[in-house]
């Protein structure tokens, strides 16, 4: 139902990241690049940043050398004046004449480089918000089209002239959707969540803790859009002072690569998890749900996105209308997304009494795996692989098994070798309700 959208969406945040950590490097280069071609120009920021700074000095061992071999020659036509005000420290640079045109040449430069790197970031986030505004769009095009009556469309009144204009009453029926959705649209993040909540009923309560940031981020770009990114009263009230520390009115914000990352693991996780829970509403058996889920959730957690991963496995663990191999798939890779983010104590416990003794022996093999069991985990091992439960390219990507791989019984028996028993790869060969190696081979 709402898989290819959904897909869309998580995609099109990849491609963001994508583009982003693309062009990076390149504005990065070009900066590095100008500070060695000529380090001289750069010695006063250098003695700056030693002053009020340390830690933002370049940690690229050929260009410390050089400067290191340079401090000498300009300590002496330098005058520093380190001010302190509110815990903020600026530094007054006095320089001769004769190298103060190359440093102004070269700060001019510089402030430009990494004017192109916060830009990139800024549009990067504009660009992230735009998306999850279509999403939602989106979302609430598949819902009135199934339920215009949840539109207000009958509380609506058109004039003959406007009936004669759009045409006919399915025409109108769908100017009436689309003039809400563009209401709803224009609203703010915490409206967005209030229609959510109050209109579609949607019990997303367990998202409340991410509302203060995402509202944040949502302010954020309002910010950059119509205040030229200077903070202003409508972003201090509406933002709680809880996410937004140090902030004051007048201040000019900032996007740093550390704060982008996150505003797109979170923007997607709340909004994939919004969809997930619209189309459980209405259409609690769709088990086409649980292959999209198990799909970006196993994307991420490749890529080592264990908040999104971990977000998405307990939806899909907590869907109670789905069929119980599906969700057992999504506990296991539920507890290994806690795992891998250093929160495993949470669920130790829970995984150490779960018996799979009834259920296929792959998931056993999870366990084994989870807990670190080595001995039960290469006892295992050779039988599932000698039956294609388990293929060579499991073995080797699976998320799951990636501490067993580091073991010194796992490299013994099985680095280097391609082929077990005689059992050829046959990934591609998987069941239709299994369509990724690492949602595991089982049938129950």
């Amino acid at each position: 139902m709402f898989a290819k959208t959904i897909q869309n969406f998580s995609n099109n945040l990849d491609t963001l990241r994508d583009f982003v950590n693309l062009v990076r490097p390149v504005l990065q280069k070009v900066h590095d690049e100008e500070i060695k071609s000529n380090p001289k120009a750069f010695m006063p920021l250098v003695f700056a940043l030693e002053a009020i700074a340390p830690e933002m000095l370049v940690s690229d061992a050929e260009l410390a050398n050089t400067i290191n071999s340079l401090k000498s020659e300009f300590a002496s036509k330098l005058n520093l004046e380190v001010k302190e005000k509110e815990n903020r420290k600026t530094v007054n640079i006095h320089i001769e004449a004769s190298d103060g045109e190359a440093f102004f040449k070269g700060m001019q430069s510089l402030s430009k480089r990494l004017n192109q790197i916060g830009l990139l970031y800024q549009n990067a986030l504009i660009s992230l918000v735009s998306a999850a505004e279509w999403f939602l769009s989106q979302l609430l095009h598949h819902y009135f089209d199934l339920y215009p009556d949840a539109a207000g469309v009958r509380d609506r009144s058109l004039t003959l002239s406007d009936l004669q204009a759009i045409g006919s009453i399915e025409d109108a029926r769908t100017y009436l959707i689309e003039l809400k959705i563009e209401e709803l649209m224009r609203g703010s993040f915490n409206d967005w969540v209030h229609f959510l909540k109050n209109t579609l009923k949607l019990q997303i309560d367990y998202l409340s803790v991410e509302e203060g940031r995402l509202t944040e981020v949502y302010q954020r770009r309002n910010l950059l859009i119509h205040n030229g990114g200077v903070v202003n009263k409508i972003y201090m009230n509406k933002v709680p002072s809880s996410v937004r520390p140090g902030l004051k009115l007048g201040d000019s914000i900032k996007i740093s690569q550390e704060y982008l990352d996150e505003a797109i693991d979170r923007f997607e996780r709340f909004f994939l998890l919004v969809a997930l829970e619209l189309w459980k509403k209405i259409a609690q058996n769709d088990i086409d749900r649980a292959q999209i889920v198990t799909e970006i959730a196993l994307r991420h957690l490749g890529e080592e996105r264990w908040h999104i991963a971990e977000g998405l496995n307990l939806f899909l663990v907590n869907d109670k209308k789905l069929p119980e191999r599906e969700r057992l798939i999504g506990k296991i890779n539920y507890w290994q997304s806690l795992k891998w983010a250093n929160q495993f104590e949470k669920v130790r416990q829970e995984i150490e009494n779960e018996d799979f003794s009834a259920k296929d022996e792959v998931f056993t093999l999870a366990k084994a795996a989870l807990l670190d069991d080595e001995r039960r985990f290469l006892e295992l091992l050779p039988k599932l692989l000698e039956v294609g439960k388990v293929t060579e390219t499991d073995l080797y990507e699976w998320p799951l098994f990636r501490s067993m791989r580091e073991t010194d019984g796992f490299k013994s028996k099985y680095a280097g070798k391609t082929s077990y028993g005689g059992v050829e790869d046959n990934t591609a060969e998987l069941e239709p309700n299994c369509s990724t190696p690492d949602e595991m081979s089982v049938e129950t």
